[in-house]
């Protein structure tokens, strides 16, 4: 069937962004990968995130052709045979699109988590998090479920079938919390980085960087101002605006996502070109945190990296001496260890040696 209507416009634009959302992929694998080197659980979400939105636009892109986009009437009137199929395909493009976005979130929250410390910051996080992707999995049964049969979801051509459940409730509600979330992850920070005894440059830029999901928020406003027209009759074209705008969020979210975890790479390559000092990146560098023991002495921290050609003994030789600390508390320091692909420890890397150093000292601080 020729694509008509406002089908022609939604690819164009599910496409884009599905590009640019790629783009923002590249960047922080390369990042994570080449520049860190260390590849978390967080980006592997983030990752799959972006498949969601992959299958999302394909997805849709069937729907499309089949008949999404244009004047439900008209389908019927055209080809009664694609009504079925363009229905179907519009639905699972939309699940994806729920449970993508979920998914792009938790990407934030997970990299949050490595950053917190207090058991309280950790559990809201999770709470969040939780909550979201709750809601997400509950709109789509709710989604799918709606009609007796379901199948009459995407066969109207069953009798006696009816839709019965009011899907725009909760989809109005997972709107909110989408957004509610958004403005949380991005106000986060704030509270656990604006104390820290920082630069007040750098403070300003990390935060600056991790708040930008308020962006994404601002997109998920205007995607919950589109959940009303659920409600209407014609199924193939006034939820068109619903399926763009949740797509745009996605991918909104994915880039304010990535920017602050792409920053060692603007660090690397771009800021050395402006000032020197700023393109020396450590790397691989392990954080050191005081733990409490009984009996013994002083240990100072000893950090280890990938290709330092410091041996063990003379890691053991510093830590002796440090057995001569005149401090009375006894406090021992777990040594940093080398960092891999497999480990998730770049804190450091993206947030700037302030930050790390800046921790290590509150945390010090509580055993003096």
């Amino acid at each position: 069937m020729a694509i008509k209507g406002e089908g022609p416009w939604v690819i164009g634009a599910m496409w884009a962004l599905t590009v640019v959302a790629l783009v923002f992929v590249l960047l922080r694998a390369y990042t994570r990968i080449f520049v860190v080197k260390s590849f978390g659980i967080d980006d592997h979400v983030y990752n799959l995130a972006w498949v969601f939105l992959l299958l999302d636009t394909i997805f849709t892109t069937v729907a499309v052709d089949y008949g999404v986009g244009q004047d439900m009437d008209d389908v019927i009137q055209n080809n009664p045979s694609d009504l079925a199929p363009a229905l179907i395909f519009e639905a699972v493009s939309q699940s994806f699109a729920i449970v993508g976005m979920s998914l792009a979130k938790w990407s934030l929250g997970l990299f949050l988590l490595r950053l917190v410390k207090q058991q309280w910051h950790k559990v809201a996080i999770w709470i969040s998090m939780a909550s979201l992707m709750c809601a997400s999995i509950t709109v789509c049964f709710v989604y799918w479920l709606q009609c007796t049969p379901p199948n009459y979801l995407w066969d109207r051509t069953i009798p006696d079938g009816r839709c019965t459940v009011d899907t725009a409730p909760a989809s109005m509600l997972l709107c909110i919390l989408c957004v509610v979330v958004d403005f949380f992850l991005a106000g986060f920070p704030w509270l656990f980085i604006w104390g820290l005894q920082m630069k007040m440059k750098e403070k300003i830029i990390i935060l600056s960087s991790l708040s930008l999901g308020v962006i994404a928020g601002v997109f998920g406003i205007k995607r919950t101002l589109e959940v009303p027209k659920l409600k209407s009759p014609n199924h193939t074209k006034d939820p068109v605006g619903l399926i763009v705008w949740s797509a745009a969020e996605m991918t909104v979210t994915m880039i304010c996502i990535g920017i602050p975890v792409c920053r060692p790479l603007y660090k690397k390559y771009f800021s050395k070109w402006s000032s020197r000092n700023s393109s020396k990146y450590q790397q691989n560098s392990g954080a050191s945190f005081p733990l409490q023991t009984i009996g013994g002495s002083t240990k100072y921290p000893a950090q280890v990296h990938k290709k330092d050609s410091t041996s063990e003994a003379s890691v053991q030789e510093y830590e002796r001496r440090g057995n001569r600390s005149s401090y009375n508390k006894n406090k021992v320091f777990a040594k940093g260890a080398e960092r891999g692909y497999g480990e998730n420890q770049s804190e450091e890397e993206i947030l700037g040696p302030d930050f790390r150093r800046s921790q290590r000292e509150d945390i010090e601080g509580q055993y003096y």
